[in-house]
């Protein structure tokens, strides 16, 4: 009677738990958001309660949106007695228009029943000029602009973003919005970032019509307050001039870059049943924990008008320079003889397009004989040199060498003026004998003396006379029979140098190995000067490098496939040594975590990194592997 009532309660208790599983068993869709901005991320997560086993649902397209699945997480709870288990399927979510989206719905299979959930609602504000896969804006003309707004001549122009509150954007600026022809147009980009990680930043691009341009110079990074925010900005820098007259639209200039986002969290696996969920590796889940995604940032575009010059008082002499501009003129040596050259010296200094400045120079005449002049260029500073041979003594004076430009600040055309610089020409004697040798511009021209006949052959002697040994013989002297055992020495060295590196270069996995160390020396010395000098961040980058580069190289593996698992797998055959073994976990865990959220990390943490990294160095150096 007993056996029979037990055996009736575990039946009624088997029915109860598989309705009440039955009844659990649903499908739904939440948005982490469900009103962002353009380009910021959003998860989209979709749950099945009841089961773990369930495959996740297919995603369809949005134009629009651009969608990633990030990966499932499962999730068991035990509430009075009763288990109840779900699965989460999370999707990252990149709108890059604005807009309102309806995603969804959703469908699953699970045990031949097809489950579904309500598609949600998606609302997407901002602008939707060119922006691509994700994070940033590009203002155009029909956004409101900010107070402040310059836009006469002279002011400050510049691609206002069109919304406040963004994490990352672009900003293009110009000084002035009308110049002239070959007058230099600074052109400054800059990327403000707030919050938010980004990596491998490019260098701008964007549309030149109607310009020539100079080189990006290398980028600054500075903190700027904009539209009440704070904000890390990189300014890149570049110059810009006119090559004919019209108006002309600049940009939008284009930034690429990875921006880095946290992965959902939740992903570690458990089960009642399985693995306990308090055993897994803490440093197993760092590495997930962030991901990349390339994304492309556009400014707004600005239209420049190139005048041409005014026609009015225009220089016979005028070549096209603009800036303003300073002469100087000098003349050496002023006392010469015919024949003898003339060096004339003339640097041109001032602010800017110095391509545009060309050499005023001396024309040849009757009594004076001209090279092209030899140009030096030196930041603001432009050097011409120009030989001149005076070819009668009739020449008293350097003529006056005159340089016109337009200066673009007061729109007037200027001319400056030296000389004339008088010199001296002598006659030169045809009893001088010299040796003159003049070459310009590949011409020659030489003088040679009259020589003179003269006793200049020496007689053999015909007789040498008696002839006797000097010295003792050299093969006695035990320093030469010492010096015989040199060269073979030096074989048996070269041969062992010629071994080593014929195994460096057959067995690659040798030559890693050998190597390994010395590379790890020169990182950890640059990684230290970071630290020393308060770059915490650089310090990260640079030590995780070299950690990675160093493990990589002893262990003969490729630097994609380095990871902390890997890693112990192979030293875990050869010594299990445990704190060593958490010491490499340790590293690897601080440099991956502070990669991605430097400022969490001060300089004490980021010294006793950078002592296990040379311990777990010095260690592995020690080991027999």
């Amino acid at each position: 009677m007993m056996k029979k009532t037990i055996g009736i309660t575990a039946l009624l208790l088997f029915v109860l738990v598989s309705i009440s599983a039955a009844q659990a068993e649903r499908l739904e869709a939440a948005l982490e958001k469900n009103h962002i901005m353009v380009g910021n991320p959003v998860y989209l997560n979709v749950i099945f309660h009841g089961a773990q086993n369930v495959a996740r649902p297919d995603m369809p397209e949005i134009e629009g949106l651009r969608t990633k699945y990030v990966g499932p997480a499962t999730q068991v709870f035990v509430n009075n007695g009763r288990v109840s288990q779900s699965i989460t399927h999370s999707y990252l979510v990149i709108p890059s228009i604005d807009g309102e989206f309806k995603i969804g719905p959703f469908f699953v299979e699970y045990r031949g029943t097809t489950y579904s959930a309500a598609a949600v609602i998606l609302s997407v504000e901002g602008g939707s000029s060119g922006v691509i896969a994700g994070i940033g804006q590009s203002s155009g003309t029909s956004q409101p602009s900010v107070q402040g707004y310059p836009s006469a001549k002279s002011q400050n122009t510049e691609a206002i973003k069109p919304y406040t509150g963004d994490r990352v954007f672009l900003v293009a600026s110009v000084p002035r919005r009308e110049v002239y022809i070959n007058e230099i147009v600074p052109l400054t980009v800059k990327l403000y970032v707030n919050n938010l990680g980004l990596k491998e930043i490019e260098y701008p691009s964007f549309p030149f019509e109607g310009f020539s341009v100079g080189k990006w110079s290398e980028p600054d990074k500075r903190q700027e307050r904009y539209d009440g925010e704070d904000y890390n900005v990189l300014v890149f820098r570049r110059d810009l001039f006119g090559i004919k007259e019209g108006t002309y639209t600049i940009g939008p200039a284009g930034v690429g870059c990875k921006v880095v986002v946290p992965k959902t969290s939740g992903r570690r696996r458990s089960s009642m049943f399985g693995r306990s969920i308090f055993s897994d590796d803490f440093f197993s889940g760092i590495f997930e924990q962030y991901e990349t995604y390339p994304v492309k940032l556009e400014s707004g575009s600005i239209e420049i008008t190139v005048l041409p010059f005014p026609k009015k008082d225009k220089p016979e002499d005028f070549q096209g320079a603009v800036g303003d501009y300073n002469m100087e003129v000098a003349v050496e040596p002023r006392d010469v003889k015919v024949g003898d050259p003339i060096t004339v010296r003339t640097v041109i200094t001032g602010t800017g397009n110095m391509d545009t400045v060309t050499a005023p120079k001396v024309g040849a005449t009757d009594d004076l004989k001209t090279y092209e002049p030899q140009v030096t260029k030196k930041e603001n500073r432009k050097i011409y040199e120009q030989i001149l041979i005076p070819k009668t003594k009739d020449v008293k004076e350097i003529p006056a060498l005159s340089f016109s430009f337009f200066d673009p600040s007061t729109g007037k055309y200027k001319t400056v003026t030296d000389g004339p610089v008088d010199v001296k020409v002598n006659e030169r004697p045809e009893s001088e004998n010299i040796v003159k040798v003049v070459s310009m511009g590949g011409k020659e021209k030489m003088f040679y003396p009259r020589e003179k006949l003269g006793r200049d052959i020496i007689h053999i002697k015909e007789n040498v006379g008696s002839l006797r040994p000097l010295g003792r013989y050299l093969y006695r002297e035990p320093v030469f029979l010492a010096a015989q055992g040199v060269p073979l020495m030096l074989f048996f060295i070269l041969f062992g140098i010629h071994r080593r590196k014929e195994k460096m270069r057959t067995d690659k996995k040798y030559a890693r190995s050998l190597l390994a160390p010395g590379k790890a020396r020169g990182g950890i010395k640059k990684a230290r000067n970071y630290l020393a000098g308060g770059d915490i961040a650089r310090f990260y980058d640079s030590i995780f490098k070299t950690f990675q580069e160093y493990l990589g190289n002893k262990f003969n593996l490729s630097i994609g496939s380095v990871t902390v698992f890997a890693v112990l797998d192979k030293l875990r055959p050869v010594n299990r040594k445990e704190d060593m073994l958490k010491m490499i976990r340790e590293a690897f865990g601080e440099c991956e975590m502070a990669r991605y959220a430097s400022s969490r990390m001060g300089a004490s943490e980021a010294r006793g990194t950078l002592e296990k990294v040379r311990k777990v160095i010095d260690y592995l150096e020690k080991v027999k592997l």
